[in-house]
């Protein structure tokens, strides 16, 4: 006979209930927001929005609001905009298209919710934290902003969030596991360095090599490395095929570089270690002067990438200060705006809490931990700093990127700490390295 404990520890019916719990917080909570207020033009949701609206209408995969509204686009990842060409399809004519997007971030943060609510009971988290971790991922105010604003890094939680809970639900969901986190690449593109840092440091470590390999053979993990890879090199061949570049995963790198890496971001506190629009940079020509000049998106990129180049090989000796700025912007989580407000000091509180929370709990988490997830977790802050260091450092990246998959580890650690309440025990857990499950 099924009972109410049967079905709160069933993870299927647990990651439903947390998502239905989510659903009913979130829709009617993005339905409050006038949701069907435009973006900002020249925002990135504006121009998500342009490329799934161009999807949905059968003209296909064009930024419309870009400076090339004609040409295929290449510059933004496919992900997000699928996404949202789907919703426009199945929404009403009448539908707000501002609106189908928020909505769809709403579902989409209700169903990455659930997929960490299932995570943690497949990491042997009892039910009840798992509800809890489950709806603070979707009800985090950080993640709820963020999706309302028309944000893409929701949809990155969904796909890898999903990945994860299902590669870690048996081994024979590792392969429709590797090439759902797969997508995760065609969100945030610096992410395609995970899976190949993972994997180095899994099967690169002489004293863990043989640990791992009895639990998965070098041949199911490689297989599965090229599964995580396969989206990817689906993309760049579409872009060879437009551009005749190859291995062109996004025209964004040489303007996210010049960006980073500038007078003003390394002499203006304002600015220090974060990006500016290159149009913002003394000296430099507007972006819609250079449109007008060159050919592609692909050559304007080309012009930033060879001036974020130059800047650096010519100021070698600011980098060292400019790096400590980046790194200071992606990690300590205090508002940088002159006149914050109180809602950005909120957010900059949760941020605390969950650094907070998973450093408090090394403890207890560490021991226990499934370490394929602990080399998973490695590879995302060690991608996340090499992206940082080039590039620059954003409290939005480092929450949505890197920190919101602290989650499990936090509630593994709490699992861990009430275990050791009700045995009685008072010895703290060592702090040893577990065999991989």
């Amino acid at each position: 006979m099924w009972t109410h404990k049967y079905w709160l520890s069933h993870p299927v019916i647990l990651s439903a209930l947390i998502g239905a719990v989510a659903l009913a917080i979130l829709l009617p909570a993005t339905a409050v927001t006038n949701p069907a207020r435009q973006f900002p033009p020249g925002t990135d949701s504006a121009q998500y929005l342009a490329i799934g609206k161009s999807i949905a209408q059968g003209h296909g995969y064009r930024d419309t609001v870009g400076f090339w509204p004609e040409l295929p686009a290449y510059d933004r990842m496919p992900v997000w905009p699928v996404f949202l060409s789907i919703a426009l399809k199945v929404s009403p004519a009448k539908a707000s298209p501002e609106a189908v997007a928020r909505f769809t971030n709403a579902i989409c943060l209700a169903l990455a919710g659930a997929a960490f609510g299932l995570l943690c009971r497949r990491l042997r988290v009892r039910p009840a934290l798992c509800l809890a971790a489950g709806l603070s991922v979707s009800l985090s105010p950080i993640l709820m902003y963020y999706g309302n604003e028309g944000m893409s890094e929701i949809s990155f939680v969904f796909v890898v969030g999903t990945g994860l809970a299902l590669a870690f639900s048996g081994s024979r969901y590792l392969y429709p596991a590797s090439l759902i986190i797969g997508l995760g690449p065609l969100v945030r593109s610096n992410f395609i360095m995970v899976p190949v840092l993972c994997f180095g440091l899994a099967f690169g470590i002489p004293g863990l090599r043989g640990k791992l390999r009895a639990h998965c053979s070098l041949s199911r993990a490689l297989l599965a490395l090229l599964l995580v890879l396969l989206p990817t090199i689906a993309w760049t061949m579409r872009n060879y095929a437009i551009t005749g570049r190859p291995f062109l995963v996004s025209s964004l790198d040489g303007e996210t570089l010049y960006g980073s890496n500038n007078d003003a971001t390394a002499n203006n506190l304002v600015y220090w270690g974060y990006w500016v629009f290159p149009d913002s940079i003394p000296g430099e020509r507007p972006k819609a002067e250079l449109a007008r000049s060159l050919a592609s998106d692909l050559a304007v990129n080309d012009y930033y990438r060879q001036k974020g180049i130059a800047w650096i090989r010519g100021h070698i000796s600011a980098m060292p200060r400019l790096i400590v700025g980046k790194m200071v912007r992606a990690a300590v989580p205090v508002p940088w705006a002159q006149s914050p407000p109180p809602a950005e000091f909120a957010a900059f509180l949760c941020r605390f809490m969950v650094q907070l929370s998973f450093l408090a709990l090394i403890p207890y988490w560490w021991p226990q931990m499934n370490r394929t997830y602990v080399f998973f977790l490695a590879a995302l802050i060690l991608c996340h700093v090499i992206t940082t260091v080039i590039f620059y450092g954003s409290a939005r990246f480092s929450y949505c990127f890197l920190e919101i998959f602290f989650v499990p580890c936090i509630f593994c650690g709490i699992e861990m700490l009430l275990s050791r309440r009700l045995s009685g025990s008072s010895r703290f857990p060592a702090l040893a390295v577990a065999a991989p499950r």
